[in-house]
């Protein structure tokens, strides 16, 4: 599919649904205002023919029956009311004849009688209204408006006035007109705005796309830049999170590959070149046993670091299964620091175990944990120096029990310290006098301790090094 086009989809996908969704609703608001607009006038020109009936029926009409008013004077006002209401006023009889018309005879209505059905409703006081050529006697359809005239209590005809509703559809008319343009300024200026706030959306998720792109290709130092202030800022944010992330990964997986080549290189060319120099005579079958032991030695070394690198890596995908129990966990201490008692008389370091209290219970699984020990130990050990001192000290806090292990080294810088935990990591001295290590030790305790719901700290200062992790006490 072409690029462009991809990109184009989702803005005119959004612009299409809301263009329709506001097209639809916008109709919907037209066709109601033009039935209120509707209802509206005929109801208002309604009221107004009623209230103007009653008003001639009672006053004007009235006044003529009763001699106040002679004809031209009633003819007058009827003329007045024509022009006010534009509509015509037809006086009718008791028989329904029409007596008198507002205007010009129009309709020819003068003198006509109208159907009595019509007197009915005003004959017992009531008035009528109607839509239509009044039995035809209209040329045009009108709203008529029908008022009793009571002189006593003596029905004396009525006054029917008649509306043209094309007049009034002709207003209607202008407003509808009106109402649509505006409607249409408003879609219009709607589907702008909708335009721009897509286009807003729409942008910074293009970036996205493209960056993400770019990171799969393997550009992980692409970076979002974007200021919304909404959750599409978030994104970018936790995007550049994401990509920072996966930059770190790829840094940690090329250390990696190059700490594990140089980790196996080293055991790989002495086995090699001790066969070859036994191979080809260079070693003399006196020294074979001697060469034979190093080369036992350093594929024992391959053995350690590949299974290392496995246990590590099945521990962080979560393939160990950890087994959680209650044991003593002082007794633990003692028998693993026994098992460096060889190292450290070697070495002639001293060593202080503080336990407080005779026994202490955990809620742990006692493998992994003697594993860490052991790891522990074994790193405190390794880089005390001759006549140094170590110190293991245990003690409860809340619903833990805390153990430290710390022993005299010199101090490590903080960014060094970070690092510790990292995979093949291994400070500079280390890489001279204490070749046996790999790095793996500290990575792999850390992720027994994280897989444990633990938690482990390291700490420096002048003359010393302290790790400290927390166990959970058993319950009792």
């Amino acid at each position: 599919m072409d690029r462009k086009k991809k990109k184009g989809t989702l803005l005119k996908k959004l612009l299409i649904t809301y263009s329709i969704s506001i097209l639809i609703s916008f109709a919907v608001l037209g066709l109601l205002l033009m039935n209120f607009f509707d209802r509206y006038f005929i109801e208002s020109k309604k009221q107004l023919l009623i209230e103007q009936g009653k008003r001639i029926a009672s006053d004007i009409v009235l006044a003529y029956y009763t001699g106040v008013h002679d004809k031209e004077s009633l003819d007058n006002n009827l003329m007045v009311l024509d022009t006010f209401l534009n509509a015509r006023i037809w006086l009718v009889d008791e028989k329904g004849t029409v007596l008198l018309v507002s205007g010009e005879n129009e309709d020819g209505g003068l003198g006509k009688t109208i159907d009595i059905s019509k007197l009915r409703s005003l004959y017992r006081g009531y008035y009528l209204i109607e839509r239509g050529r009044f039995s035809n006697m209209l040329k045009e359809h009108s709203l008529t408006v029908g008022y009793p005239i009571f002189l006593g209590e003596q029905f004396k005809g009525g006054v029917f006035i008649h509306a043209s509703l094309s007049e009034l559809q002709k207003t209607l008319r202008d407003i509808y007109k009106i109402t649509i343009g505006v409607i249409l300024a408003a879609m219009l200026l709607t589907n702008i705005g909708l335009y721009l706030q897509i286009r807003r959306i729409s942008r910074p998720l293009r970036e996205v796309s493209e960056a993400a792109r770019k990171i799969a290709s393997g550009e992980f130092q692409k970076r979002l830049k974007i200021e919304t202030n909404d959750e599409i800022e978030e994104l970018g944010i936790s995007f550049n999170h994401m990509a920072e992330s996966l930059e770190k990964i790829e840094e940690n997986r090329a250390n990696l590959v190059a700490n594990i080549s140089h980790d196996l290189r080293t055991p790989m060319t002495s086995v090699i070149g001790f066969v070859e120099g036994i191979l080809d005579g260079t070693i003399p079958p006196e020294s074979h046993k001697k060469y034979m032991g190093i080369i036992l030695e350093e594929s024992k070394r391959l053995v350690k670091i590949t299974n290392e690198i496995l246990e590590l890596s099945n521990m962080q995908q979560g393939a160990v299964a950890f087994d959680k129990a209650s044991f003593e966990f002082y007794e633990a201490v003692r028998r693993r620091l026994i098992s460096f008692e060889k190292r450290i008389t070697d070495k002639r370091l001293r060593v202080e175990l503080i336990l407080e209290g005779e026994r202490s219970y955990v809620y742990s699984d006692r493998v992994y944990l003697d594993r860490v020990l052991q790891n522990l130990l074994d790193n405190a050990v390794k880089f005390t120096p001759d006549g140094g001192s170590i110190s293991i000290k245990a003690y409860e806090e809340s619903d833990k029990l805390k153990l430290e292990i710390e022993n005299t080294s010199e101090a490590i810088e903080a960014a060094e310290l970070r690092k510790l935990w990292d995979r093949f990591h291994k400070g500079d001295a280390s890489r001279g006098k204490h070749k046996s290590g790999f790095g793996l030790g500290l990575a792999i305790v850390r992720e027994i301790i994280s897989q444990l719901d633990e938690d482990i700290t390291v700490e420096s200062r002048e003359g010393c090094v302290k790790f400290t992790f927390t166990v959970a006490k058993a319950r009792e």
